[in-house]
């Protein structure tokens, strides 16, 4: 079952930092400076300001929020 609803720019972003295998998703502030620097800053300021949430969606999985657009 997944762990939480993000916005699609957050998922897009969050998946763009683990198909690029350059860091260990657990490693959060690794993961929001990579989502930054590959041009997700909306998912970075998400990963940062929902720590719980974010560790949460590592373990369960994460789903975009229905009508979240991008």
């Amino acid at each position: 079952m997944p762990g939480g609803r993000v916005p699609a720019a957050v998922l897009e972003g969050i998946l763009a930092v683990r198909r690029c295998g350059l860091t260990n998703m657990l490693d959060r502030p690794v993961v929001a400076d990579l989502a930054e620097k590959l041009g997700f800053p909306e998912a970075a300021r998400w990963i940062e300001t929902h720590p719980r949430d974010y560790a949460e969606g590592v373990f369960r999985g994460f789903e975009a929020e229905e009508g979240g657009g991008r």
